[in-house]
């Protein structure tokens, strides 16, 4: 009796995967294939396992999808998946490449970024006295000292209220992809979460 044993296939993914839209994913995109057989390594990293979306949006492919695409294709091999068990996918348009827009954009940040790190440090020598930060801001500008400039008090509230919102909100965009996205409130909580099922998971095991 004469036994053929399967051919083994190795595959270790990658966690993430960046592709443009339209964009098909093949299995060597998204992980290294080893196998003895260079014929056989060579049709498993042709085989597609994602057909490619043509809007902006995260997906993912879990590795028993990637199975069962090798195995219709290919017969008398064994798979085996390395690394996690599933793969992330971030569909997304190519970056415009504007000089004008990204000069624009970083000259804004730079400018938030210079007068934002300016108001705290006046904040840090008047011992977090806010009032008196916008008092000495005040005089800085306009050579007038006044008592508690409205004109500069009413707009730092609100811009504090707007800054504060847009942190801890989910981004706002056209795409589906940035949508997708959580805000730093929802992944800290995530964190939180995750942090406090393995705490409990662990004293569990140490009391039994």
């Amino acid at each position: 009796m004469i036994v053929i044993s399967n051919e083994q296939v190795y595959i270790n993914l990658d966690r993430k995967y960046t592709t443009d839209l339209n964009t098909h994913v093949y299995v060597e995109d998204i992980g290294k294939v080893y196998c003895n057989d260079e014929r056989i390594k060579k049709r498993v990293e042709k085989i597609r396992v994602y057909d490619g979306k043509d809007e902006e949006m995260y997906d993912y492919i879990s590795s028993n999808k990637i199975i069962t695409k090798i195995l219709e294709s290919i017969d008398n091999i064994d798979v085996t998946i390395l690394g996690g068990p599933d793969v992330l996918l971030e569909i997304k348009d190519k970056e415009d490449s504007n000089g004008i827009y990204v000069f624009l954009k970083t000259a804004f940040i730079m400018l938030v970024l210079f007068f934002g790190a300016g108001a705290a440090l006046i904040n840090f020598y008047e011992d977090v006295n806010m009032k008196s930060s916008v008092e000495k801001i005040y005089y800085f500008i306009t050579g007038v000292k006044k008592e508690n400039p409205l004109i500069m008090t009413i707009p730092l509230s609100f811009g504090i209220g707007l800054g504060m919102f847009a942190f801890f909100s989910r981004v706002s965009s056209l795409s589906k992809r940035r949508k997708q996205e959580p805000g730093p409130l929802e992944l800290e909580l995530y964190l939180y979460d995750k942090d406090l099922e393995d705490y409990i998971l662990d004293d569990l095991k140490k009391n039994h």
